[in-house]
């Protein structure tokens, strides 16, 4: 069982082990700040994961923007760990969860291929939001 889901989360690519990244629309993710606006340490992440890609949309260099962290701006490595042992819709709980698995290895190697929506001086790690559909 665990091959298979490592099989499903991974790939192979230029040699080296590759995470998928999983992602939100911006209405799901707004949704869920509102959903969880009374848990702080969800509510610090999910609004950190929003702020941040819109400092990538807007060009801002910021430590996520230029990929020197995982941690969403506001929150902290508490706040990821609190929302994985908490009662998390599942597409949150994967956000987070990978959030966690990158922190901890400590590989800033960017994950999220750019789809032309950045500039792509900007290197940032994760990217879990798309456009709404």
């Amino acid at each position: 069982m665990w091959l298979s889901i490592i099989i499903y989360l991974c790939s192979f690519s230029d040699g080296r082990l590759k995470m998928s990244v999983p992602t939100v629309t911006i209405d799901e993710i707004s949704k869920g700040i509102q959903d969880y606006s009374s848990n702080e340490s969800i509510n610090n992440v999910l609004e950190g994961i929003l702020n941040d890609f819109m400092d990538l949309q807007y060009g801002k260099e910021t430590p996520y923007t230029t990929g020197k962290q995982v941690i969403p701006s506001g929150a902290t490595i508490e706040d990821v760990k609190s929302g994985i042992e908490g009662d998390l819709e599942k597409k949150f709980k994967d956000i987070f969860v990978t959030i966690s698995e990158v922190y901890e290895s400590g590989d800033l190697t960017p994950r999220s291929k750019n789809d032309g929506s950045w500039d792509p001086k900007y290197k940032p790690v994760l990217v879990f939001l798309t456009p709404n559909k």
